[in-house]
Parts: structure tokens; sequence; C-alpha cells
């Protein structure tokens, strides 16, 4: 068959990064103090847990046979989520379930991105998205963000929109920075890439700590894809379940077809239903986050040498950063977990992303930090 089929390889120290090839690098495993407990702040779950729905939930069998597969699309799912948000005005064509928000970006990746299709967003940004496209054999051409604040701008993105036809990725709230991207902004990027028929994709998987109104799933741009995770504000990561927005009915019929059968289970799915509707919890979550985030920021922004990226303080995560040494095993020697920044595109191990801590640990991270 040799002639026949071609299997291309992506090298990543050539399409990476178009400008200067540089690429990231998972730092080194850091050490934790001995008979101390770990304060985990590292991966962008719900700092309160679960919400009460999962945890004695009671599973009709004829609703959920677990022996058969489960619905290609699971429609009380689907209803659900539009009855969440009867702001957005969802028909049920335009909502595609997938397992997890990654699921959504690996099937989109499938459907925009070829050899040589120009990648951009706002670097640092969520990494896995971005690996997710170079392996479909996008060229990355990101607008970088500078220490210390980090602060997003898109005029440099618009500008790239002008000149080329490309797929603009944008993580909103951006991870690990926290910020929140404008919906005006993000209006003036579809409304350029209407232009020149470039796609917008808004990663919202942090969008649930924000009010409805402030998602893009408000504008009804075809070329502007929005995407919805039940694993951060939800509480929900282990259902992995996740969702996109489509205003585009040619993109949603091939992202049907693209994606892989069965994505979201009929156990997942039918627990889904009970967590979007659980909207006591969202509230308490939001309240929590807001709380703790301020009291964090202060806390990092009273100690010398230490800093945070303009960030916003409804979102549970934040990039902070200092000049020299490595930050994560700074923070892993009182006994803090948390994401090395060399884990990022254009990034080291001088900053880390932290997500809050959870309630009852958070008296004691504080105190931590200010012993550092």
């Amino acid at each position: 068959m040799n002639g026949v089929f071609t299997i291309w390889e992506p090298k990543f120290s050539e399409v990476i990064i178009e400008a200067d090839q540089r690429s990231y690098a998972m730092s080194e495993p850091v050490k934790y103090p001995d008979n101390i407990e770990i304060i985990d702040c590292s991966l962008g779950t719900n700092p309160l847990g679960a919400p009460e729905c999962l945890r004695d939930i009671d599973i009709p069998a004829d609703t959920c046979n677990l022996c058969d597969y489960p619905a290609p699309e699971p429609d009380d799912l689907k209803k659900a989520i539009s009855r969440s948000h009867p702001e957005w005005k969802l028909g049920m064509d335009q909502i595609l379930v997938s397992g997890g928000s990654m699921g959504v970006i690996v099937t989109l990746a499938r459907l925009l991105i070829s050899r040589g299709t120009l990648l951009s967003g706002i670097s640092p940004q969520f990494t896995d998205a971005v690996v997710q496209c170079l392996c479909n054999g996008a060229v990355y051409r990101p607008v970088r963000l500078f220490a210390p604040d980090y602060r997003i701008s898109i005029d440099p993105l618009l500008e790239i929109i002008k000149e080329n036809q490309c797929v603009i990725y944008l993580d909103r709230p951006n991870n690990p920075t926290g910020q929140v991207t404008s919906l005006k902004d993000v209006e003036k990027l579809a409304e350029a890439g209407m232009e020149n028929d470039s796609w917008i994709i808004s990663d919202e998987a942090y969008a649930d700590y924000l009010p409805d109104e402030e998602s893009a799933v408000t504008l009804k741009f075809p070329n502007l894809i929005v995407c919805r995770s039940f694993s951060k504000g939800l509480g929900a990561a282990g259902l992995r379940i996740g969702y996109a927005v489509s205003n585009d009915c040619r993109l949603s019929d091939l992202f049907r077809k693209a994606q892989p059968p069965f994505a979201v289970g009929a156990l997942d799915a039918v627990m889904g239903v009970k967590v979007i509707d659980d909207k006591d919890f969202l509230d308490k979550t939001r309240k929590y986050v807001h709380l703790a985030k301020t009291a964090v920021a202060e806390v990092f922004n009273e100690k010398d040498g230490l800093s945070v990226a303009y960030t916003d303080n409804r979102v549970p995560i934040m990039l902070v950063s200092q000049k020299n040494g490595n930050l994560a095993a700074r923070l892993a020697a009182v006994g803090i977990s948390c994401e090395a920044g060399s884990g990022f595109f254009d990034m080291d191990d001088t900053s880390v992303r932290l997500r809050v801590p959870s309630p009852d640990k958070l008296e004691t991270f504080l105190k931590r930090v200010r012993a550092l």
C-alpha cells in the first residue's frame, strides 16, 4: 500500500509557533514537604466540589438503560440546556453536545483546520485546544501577552483577521489569566471574520461563573461558535459533558457527522439534567469564588516580588508571576499545588496558574502565602 496512503506526522518543532519557533515543555515534578496537607489549586474544577444533586441521585431504569447504546443526541439534556438559559433563545439544532468541551474542540479542529490553516488567539491560552489544532496541521501565530499584567487587547487579532483568512481561538474567560474579553470585542472579531470567511471559536469553559447576558451565545453570527462545559462552574467534570452553540446549519450538520458516535453516555446525560437545573449550587459557587479570588489576589499582591496578572475576580483562576526562579516549586514547598507556567505556550516556571482553594482550605492557603 506504500504510495497510496500518506500519514502526516506533525513536527511540533517546525509548526507550533510561526514567529520564533517557541514551544512549551512540561516542568519537572515538584516536591512537597512530608507531613503537610497539600492544598490543591491546580486543575480548574469547581472549588466547592460536586453539587449536592450528584451525591444522592436516583436513576430510574426505564429512562436510563445502561445495556443499550445512548442516544446520539440526548434530547432531555439539550432541552435542559435551552431551558436553563432562556435569554439565549436556543433552538435544539443549535446545540451540539459532546464528551466535554474538549470533545467539542477536537471535532471542531477536524472540521475547521487543515494543513496550513492559520490559527491565532491570545497567548498564553488553553494549551490542549491549540495542540488539537496543530495535530490537524494548523500554523499557530498568536498575539502574545506581556508581563506583568498580561492585559488583553484584540486590536492585533483584528489586524490578523483583516490580512488573513484564519481561525481565531479565544478562551473567554482566558485560561490562565482569568480575564474576560468584552462581548463588544467578540462582536468586532466576528464582524471582521465575516469579511473574509474566518471562524471565531469562543471557548467559554469558565463562563458559568458569569451571567448569561455576558455569553457570546447572545451574538448570532454564523461564523461564531461558542463552546461550553459542565466541568467548571457546574461542578461536574467527571460527567464529561460539553456542548457547542452554532448558528451555521452546515457546520452543525458536519459536526454531527464528524464526531464519534454516542459521545455522551446515557448516565451522564441523565445526571447532567440534574446538574444544570441546580441553580442554587451555581449561585453559591459564584458568591464564594468572588470572595475567595479577591482575598487570594490581595495576598499575592502584598508580597514583594510577586504579581497577579490582570484578571476578573468572578473567575476562579489567575496567573501569578515572579521575576526569577521556579514559582511552582516555591509554592509546593509550602504545600500548595498549582499549574506550572511551562504548561502553556510562551511561558515558563516563573509563573503559575492558580485556582482559588476550597472554602475549608482558604484561610490556611492565605497563611501559607503570607509565609512565603
